[in-house]
């Protein structure tokens, strides 16, 4: 198997984003995802992505997560672990019904050499443990192999009605 699709994590909109509703099991250091330093790893086609993994399986170096192999990087520019997520806020999409989870596109730091890049996990850097440390929050399928020699490696955020984000929820 491999990566066919992005998605959410269930674990994830139980817990951290509806923490107010499921406080029994909120993961430790959370305060939101707007908040919180949100990481951006990239992953090879080695894995298969599931978004009803139980909440252990789905934290960045758990599971098929497990930093290594499988993990895309590059010795500078983007590093095991991933890229932080710059500004992030929560939009409502009149126009298709959705909250959308914004932040700007994410670009490596400079001049990168990366091959197979699949898609990427998205992840709370901040949360320590509770449930799991740096639990994903969902993962984005690029819709084929990624590659780039020497140059600018960027995930430009899919757009959904007229709001482009990292995710969206649809009501």
């Amino acid at each position: 198997m491999a990566w066919t699709a992005s998605a959410i994590f269930q674990q994830a909109m139980l817990n951290p984003i509806s923490r107010a509703v499921n406080a029994a099991t909120a993961p430790t250091t959370f305060a939101s995802l707007t908040a919180d330093t949100i990481n951006v790893a990239l992953w090879n086609n080695s894995i298969t992505p599931d978004k009803t993994a139980a909440v252990a399986s789905t934290g960045y170096n758990t599971g098929q997560w497990a930093s290594g192999a499988n993990e895309q990087t590059d010795a500078t520019n983007w590093v095991a672990g991933g890229r932080a997520l710059g500004s992030r806020t929560w939009t409502i999409d009149t126009g298709s019904s959705s909250c959308v989870f914004n932040a700007p596109n994410l670009a490596g730091g400079g001049t990168l050499t990366l091959s197979g890049a699949y898609g990427c996990l998205v992840y709370d850097n901040t949360i320590t443990a509770g449930t799991v440390a740096k639990q994903g929050i969902c993962y984005n399928y690029f819709g084929g192999q990624q590659t780039v020699t020497a140059g600018t490696f960027t995930i430009i955020w899919a757009t959904v009605g007229a709001t482009q984000g990292v995710f969206n929820i649809t009501v």
